[in-house]
């Protein structure tokens, strides 16, 4: 089947529309000469970096043993794929510590129950696909784990990109990008090319930064991935959204992002962008310093959850913390604790509208969200935001909400809402 294009993506237009869809056509990668990289280093002190272990299984197939050097000058790729070619479901390809020079001619494939794996921290792969992806994964069982994944010059590309997947683990990895630097997009993860459903993907205890998008699956992929969860990640200086879980042609089901951390965005994208979602968990994540909303829900998706999680300086242009529009229902944010101290935009902390007008990925109608509870947050408030703001929603609550900064009757703004039910909340 052929692949979807690795470009597609959404984003807010405007406080009243809902996130349009820009289709960007697939480019032809640069070629690039000469024999060694010459980007920028993909360190970034301040970030964790995965540690530990290595990870291996069955027969053990070393990269070294193949013919790579590991020197970060001679190009490795011919081995890897040499390596990744004899290995067989219940192997492992192994790349001790080194760094790997791989000028990619095609992308390094791994396929049905082989596990990819480094040693945390201190096997890195400096890679120049000459094409639109560096690695592809598809089949069953299959994993990788303890690699830095980093693109090595001004190349388009996706570092990883997952065909039809079940039970994918994707562990102690660094995708590093430098989108900061080159001009030319590099996303780290891509699901659902192969248009069919996925099961089953994990994706824990892994840096990603410096990306395009983090995480995503593109518009016109037909896709159903059922079953994602992502733990223990640090997202940071990303130039777009960090986890995009929205595919207009396709779907995501029983998603949970828990325990990661998001910060340092300063882009028209989100930490978490959910739409045409159904049972989706967002819970005990630390947001900070994010340009847009840092959970941003639209376009039908239900059965929603934002719980317990610390958001801060969020919003800062535009928008909001969370932003709820077009048409989703059962939509739940509990126990988060906002500190909106920083704000300086008039903006609503969290924000539930229609959303949908004008010239949108399907032409929509106007449609309001219904069944919003807002519920045991904690707001922090300058005197330039408000803490909750209902827009033309249809049913839910606003209660049990603590604010400080502002009084209740500035805090809360109810415009065109009904059936919403207001009590127990409490200014400092």
């Amino acid at each position: 089947m052929t692949p979807f294009p690795a470009l597609s993506r959404r984003r807010v237009l405007t406080t009243t529309m809902a996130a349009g869809a820009a289709v960007v056509g697939t480019a032809a990668c640069a070629s690039l000469v000469g024999s060694r990289p010459t980007g920028p280093p993909a360190a970034d002190p301040d970030l964790p970096r995965p540690t530990g272990a290595p990870l291996r299984r069955g027969t053990v197939h070393d990269v070294r043993a193949a013919g790579a050097t590991g020197d970060g000058v001679t190009d490795d790729a011919a081995a890897f794929a040499r390596a990744l070619a004899a290995a067989g479901p219940g192997d492992t390809v192994f790349v001790p510590a080194g760094t790997y020079h791989l000028v990619l001619p095609q992308p390094l494939t791994v396929s049905t129950g082989v596990l990819f794996a480094g040693e945390p921290g201190r096997s890195v792969l400096r890679m120049t696909p000459r094409a639109t992806a560096a690695i592809v994964v598809g089949g069953a069982d299959c994993g990788l784990d303890g690699l830095e994944l980093a693109r090595a010059g001004d190349v388009e590309t996706v570092l990883l990109r997952v065909g039809q997947v079940d039970r994918l683990t994707l562990s102690r990895l660094v995708f590093s990008g430098a989108a900061d630097v080159w001009e030319s997009f590099c996303h780290g993860i891509q699901l659902g090319v192969a248009g069919d459903t996925s099961t089953a993907l994990v994706l824990r205890d892994s840096l990603l930064h410096r990306l395009t998008y983090g995480l995503y699956q593109a518009n016109d992929s037909p896709a159903v991935t059922t079953g994602v969860e992502v733990a223990g990640c640090t997202f940071a200086r990303n130039a777009n959204t960090d986890l995009e879980f929205n595919s207009p042609s396709g779907s995501f089901r029983r998603v949970r992002v828990h325990d990661n951390t998001f910060r340092d965005n300063d882009s028209p994208g989100f930490a978490v962008g959910i739409a045409y979602c159904a049972d989706v968990t967002v819970t005990r994540c630390s947001m900070t310093n994010y340009r847009m909303e840092a959970v941003h829900v639209e376009d039908w998706s239900s059965d929603v959850a934002v719980t317990d999680n610390r958001m801060t300086a969020c919003g800062l242009s535009e928008f909001a913390f969370v932003q709820v529009i077009q048409g989703c229902t059962r939509v739940v944010v509990r126990g988060n604790t906002f500190d909106a101290t920083a704000n300086t935009s008039d903006i609503a902390v969290v924000n539930a509208l229609a959303g949908g007008r004008g010239d949108t990925a399907g032409g929509r109608p106007v449609v309001p969200p219904t069944a919003v509870t807002v519920t045991g947050n904690e707001f922090r408030l300058s005197t330039d935001v408000v803490a909750v703001a209902f827009r033309g929603v249809d049913g839910g609550s606003i209660t049990g909400n603590r604010v400080a900064g502002l009084s209740l009757d500035d805090a809360l703004v109810l415009d065109g809402a009904t059936r919403i039910a207001v009590g127990s909340n409490a200014a400092d």
